[in-house]
């Protein structure tokens, strides 16, 4: 047994394998331990790693700061993959309150631990107020970027996770006694409040629908259909053509008789308005009709066609088939003419089952490429965004000029990369699962080592030095900048409050958080506030952190 004792004992390659692969291992399974619906989630690492860093557990210092670094490269690259196609588009599509609320809660916080800086003595422990700060709203990457801000300034950063750790507990729980509170004071009831949203969602979507229009205007007689005044312009595409009782595919050059009837799918204000233009809308739509045609989701997974527009596919005039509609990560549009496709688009057709057949195989249609990740194109973007972040940046007033650092390189080039999609050759989507597997093993390498760093000052720090001071400063950071934004938002701006619960864990980035507030109801509100703040949230965290790191050290 002598060997499995040196194994353990003595410094190797293997035995610093072995603490990191323990710490993590177990970790994650504390982490799965729910208390009331609320677990520690990725965090249970870190804990995990504190203890095992008290009674000894080492991994070599340089090998640690590595593997501490590049899993939290992989974290932030994958969320930047994840949350980059609507960035954008999150922010339109859900209006601007939810995120100028959850953007307060980061500034608030913020100002928090400036006053708590003037005001205390933490000026004497600037890293420790630093990791207080990040474990008060349980941001990961924001103490990554912090630390490389300090040892960047020559700063020994291994206080900083002494801080996270002490402030985390309450960072969790903080914010579900905000939500609890909110509802108690505002006498809020979930599944009215489930209701509520649904109503508004009714009122306010505006989602891709379809109806049977009649031609009644004889100036469109002997017109051609791809000539309709305001079709192309609109985006609405014309799916179906029928005369006499006859289903055909229309064909763009096909001319429009008096009472043809033509089968349109678009916007709700363009099919208003080709209604007008066209004739009567049917009661009974030609696709509850007995036809030769069928409808199809097809994937697009071949490489050589993406960044085409649909205009340039032709996949009316080749194969007969007509694009219905474009989901493209979560968010539906018309077959218009001038889209380019991106991989994994699924485009739904219409058209005959050979014709359809014909045009899966030209745009690929295959699961499978989607379960092989593009190796090249990862790396590469990790390699663009360690080169972003270390790019300097001088701010007036700011003592050392400002970097986005090894978390917000990465995050903002991921961005930039999952929107673009494709670049030349190389194609930038990262499948779901492999999004998943990565982001999952890199904030566990990171939280690992922050513990087992962690570890070696934490009890004596807690027990012997002021360890519940620190607890309770971080109570500040953590409650009240929620609870100013959620009365805020609660009695100013009438935010629903199942999405106000989502700002609440997306402007903290906190997915136990989370996973309470979607056990108050079924509604998809709470997700919906979540990750309509959550990129822009987690972009300021990253950023705070860094510039309130090196203002304070100066």
């Amino acid at each position: 047994m002598d060997w499995l004792i040196d194994l353990f004992a003595k410094p190797s390659v293997g035995q610093q394998v072995l603490a990191l692969s323990l710490t993590a291992a177990i970790g994650i399974m504390l982490g799965k331990v729910k208390v009331k619906g609320v677990s520690l989630g990725g965090a249970g690492a870190l804990f995990v790693g504190i203890l095992l860093g008290h009674i000894g557990m080492r991994i070599e210092p340089s090998v640690l700061h590595f593997m501490q670094e590049f899993g939290l490269i992989l974290f932030v690259y994958t969320i930047g993959m994840q949350v980059g196609p609507g960035f954008i588009d999150s922010i339109k599509r859900h209006g601007l309150v939810l995120n100028i609320l959850a953007v307060s809660i980061v500034l608030l916080g913020v100002l928090a631990t400036v006053l708590i800086y003037f005001t205390t003595n933490m000026h004497d422990n600037v890293p420790v107020l630093i990791g207080m700060l990040c474990g008060a709203v349980t941001n990961t990457p924001s103490l990554g970027a912090a630390n490389s801000a300090l040892t960047a300034a020559g700063v020994d950063a291994s206080l900083t996770g002494v801080g996270y750790a002490v402030a985390y507990p309450f960072g969790v729980i903080g914010i579900i006694l905000v939500m609890i509170l909110v509802r108690v004071f505002f006498r809020q009831k979930p599944e009215v409040a489930a209701a509520e949203y649904q109503k508004e969602i009714a009122e306010q979507s505006k989602e891709i629908v379809s109806c049977t229009l009649r031609v009644d205007n004889v100036n469109l007689v002997g017109c051609k259909i791809k000539d309709i005044p305001g079709l192309i312009s609109s985006g609405a595409v014309v799916t179906r053509h029928a005369r006499d009782q006859v289903i055909n595919m229309p064909k763009g050059d096909m001319t429009l008789e008096l009472h043809d009837l033509v089968h349109v799918v678009g916007m709700p204000d363009a099919i208003e308005s080709l209604q007008k233009i066209i004739g009567e809308k049917q009661e009974n739509p030609i696709t509850l009709q007995k036809s030769n045609l069928a409808v199809k989701t097809i994937l697009v997974t071949n490489k050589k066609i993406l960044g085409k527009s649909i205009q340039q596919l032709a996949l009316n005039d080749r194969f007969g088939v007509t694009v219905s509609r474009v989901t493209r990560g979560g968010f539906k549009f018309t077959g218009r003419l001038d889209i380019r496709v991106k991989f994994a688009d699924k485009l739904l057709v219409v058209g005959t089952p050979e014709s359809i057949a014909a045009a899966a195989k030209e745009l690929g249609d295959s699961l499978t490429a989607l379960d092989h990740p593009e190796i090249l194109p990862a790396f590469l973007g990790i390699f663009l965004g360690v080169i972003v972040g270390s790019i300097p940046v001088a701010i007036p007033g700011m003592p050392t000029p400002l970097k986005l650092g090894l978390a917000g390189g990465p995050l903002i080039v991921a961005i930039i990369l999952s929107r673009k999609r494709k670049i030349g050759p190389l194609n930038f989507f990262m499948a779901n699962s492999a999004n998943l597997m990565l982001r999952e093993l890199g904030i566990t390498i990171f939280l690992s080592c922050v513990g087992l760093n962690a570890g070696i000052k934490f009890f004596d720090v807690l027990l012997n030095g002021d360890g519940f001071y620190y607890m309770a400063l971080s109570a500040i950071i953590t409650f009240f900048p929620l609870m100013i934004v959620a009365i805020v938002g609660k009695a100013v701006f009438k935010v629903n409050y199942l999405s106000l619960c989502g700002v609440l864990a997306g402007a903290t980035t906190d997915p136990p958080a989370l996973a309470f507030a979607n056990g108050l109801s079924n509604s998809e509100a709470t997700n919906v506030g979540y990750a309509s703040v959550y990129p822009l949230t987690m972009l300021l965290r990253i950023l705070s952190g860094q510039v309130l790191a090196i203002l304070l050290i100066s």
